[in-house]
């Protein structure tokens, strides 16, 4: 039993570089169950599931991922403009209280602060 490699865990790597020993025809499903551990109904399960995953992922659509990734932009580009015109609106109701843009030089607490008396007054 020299040749044993026995796992506390199971990764996603190790169950797919098993079942691809498996798949080129460099173990058997037996064999692999006995030098790594585990049972043929885990093995079984692992390969469905291996399978699965690999037919979905070829029937992945290039065309369909890039009309999703152009309806994000749009959806995206569509909430900037919401936000704009939200910061618009709120700057000009700022603007009758004086609340508006400070002047240059001026933060906007600055601007709401009340100005101390000048020297030449």
């Amino acid at each position: 039993m020299a040749g044993e490699e026995k796992f506390d865990r199971w990764t996603a790597q190790r169950k797919a570089a098993i079942i691809l020993e498996v798949l080129k025809g460099q173990i058997s499903v037996p064999e692999a169950c006995r030098k790594y551990g585990f049972t043929q109904g885990e093995y079984r399960q692992w390969a469905d599931e291996f399978y699965r995953g690999g037919v979905e992922a070829l029937k992945v659509n290039k065309k369909g991922i890039e009309a999703q990734y152009r309806a994000e932009v749009k959806r995206l580009q569509a909430k900037i403009g919401e936000l704009v015109m939200e910061n618009e609106i709120r700057k000009e109701a700022m603007r009758p209280l004086g609340l508006g843009e400070p002047r240059s030089g001026e933060s906007l607490l600055d601007s709401l602060l009340p100005k101390p008396p000048s020297a030449e007054s």
